[in-house]
């Protein structure tokens, strides 16, 4: 698919679009030269955003790069339903203060990720509750009911997928379309957003907003959906062994983040490139003749060193590259340890050989000596009860595992 505009050709070249509402109309907006107000939401039904979210995150920093405005919707109403898309059962129900919470968090780690400081398009953070909480059951219903039509919500893939398969759909759940769509109102009506962008597991609720837009304000917006991030195999993207890879460091620390990357298949790594760096898409094809040689591995740590930089900003490349390789280079200073239960830190420093006595390792430790996944550890009984990498100064590195 080709368009009129730059920017959109692209996007589109490397990877990121999929759906579109109206695709000649929104062209001719992104060639008007206004300064378009878009938005994307998240819900709050976990501390951290996922590999799976970075595809979002970064068409919001490229759009937001050529001028426009992104809006960052936070679901802290939504979140308290669960939306129903492609899912065989529902959601687990969250109470008002993990959603909070979980909010805060997400919101922290989108604040380092998105220009929300900045310039004349600067982001504006919004969370659904402010207006969603307000409003009256019998109000909605009158107001906004008869521009729902049941049987068009039937056939939403959303829907009608759970209902094919014979799978209990909640009433809850087949709300959250209508909820989605008077999102999109509302900010059409008060910030002037025009377009939707989220992944293509949502298509169903930005159609719904875009109709009430049309119906309830006689206005144009438009819905942008993302392809899922899947591997070659057609899986999703985020998931190993040791579970989701989080964005959070706390939850993922940077070098198992860092490690994602480095060990992605040899046939994703050309698609991944033209997402998440600045490679030219043309010159990434010219590339893909590498897949299959050990040449690969370099572009690999291309694009490791790219998502991890863009995630966490402050991580040390290169101490991290020194670890990965620590722990996996039979030459290097660096080993591995297995514990059979969990163990106090200064416990694991005299275990692996990284301290000579206890009293040695709680110098260590209050001396800022320690780290813990890159993080600096500051208690001496924290107890390690998981697969964690144990750094002492910066060449002697152990990886823990915990069975």
């Amino acid at each position: 698919m080709k368009f009129s505009s730059q920017l959109l050709n692209d996007l589109n070249d490397r990877g990121f679009l999929y759906q579109f509402t109206d695709v000649e109309a929104m062209d001719k907006l992104f060639c008007s030269g206004e300064q378009i107000v878009l938005y994307i939401g998240f819900d709050s039904t976990a501390k951290s955003l996922h590999v799976g979210h970075l595809l979002w995150i970064k068409l919001v920093n490229k759009l937001q790069s050529a001028g426009h405005k992104p809006i960052v919707l936070c679901g802290g109403a939504t979140s308290k339903i669960g939306d129903p898309t492609w899912k065989d059962k529902q959601r687990v129900a969250l109470n008002e203060a993990l959603i909070l919470e979980n909010t805060e968090s997400i919101m922290g780690k989108l604040r380092q990720l998105i220009n929300f400081d900045e310039g004349n398009n600067k982001a504006v953070l919004v969370n659904n509750d402010d207006w969603l909480s307000r409003l009256g059951y019998m109000e909605f219903l009158r107001d906004f009911g008869p521009l729902f039509s049941v049987n068009k919500m039937l056939t939403m893939d959303s829907v009608s997928a759970r209902l094919e398969r014979q799978q209990h759909l909640s009433f809850l759940e087949f709300n959250y379309m209508l909820l989605q769509a008077y999102d999109f109102l509302y900010l059409f009506e008060n910030y002037g957003c025009r377009i939707q962008v989220g992944g293509a597991d949502q298509w169903s609720n930005m159609i719904s907003g875009v109709d009430l837009i049309r119906r309830k304000a006689d206005g144009q917006a438009f819905g942008m959906s993302i392809p899922l991030l899947t591997t070659s195999s057609g899986t999703k993207m985020g998931k190993t062994e040791g579970g989701t890879v989080w964005l959070n460091q706390d939850m993922t620390s940077p070098l198992d983040f860092w490690q994602y990357w480095r060990n992605v298949d040899d046939q994703d790594v050309p698609k991944l490139l033209k997402l998440f760096t600045d490679m030219e898409p043309a010159e990434v094809t010219k590339k893909e003749r590498l897949i299959g040689t050990k040449e690969i591995n370099e572009l690999k740590i291309v694009l490791a060193d790219a998502v991890t930089n863009f995630v966490h900003p402050d991580a040390d490349l290169d101490r991290i590259k020194d670890m990965a390789l620590g722990i996996f280079d039979d030459s290097s200073e660096a080993n591995t340890i297995t514990l059979d239960t969990p163990m106090q830190l200064d416990d694991v420093l005299v275990k692996a050989g990284l301290s000579e006595s206890k009293t040695a390792a709680k110098r260590l430790i209050e001396g800022a000596g320690v780290k813990i996944d890159d993080v600096t550890a500051t208690s001496y009984s924290q107890v390690i009860d998981r697969k964690v990498v144990i750094t002492v100064g910066k060449k002697r590195f152990v990886q823990v595992i915990v069975e």
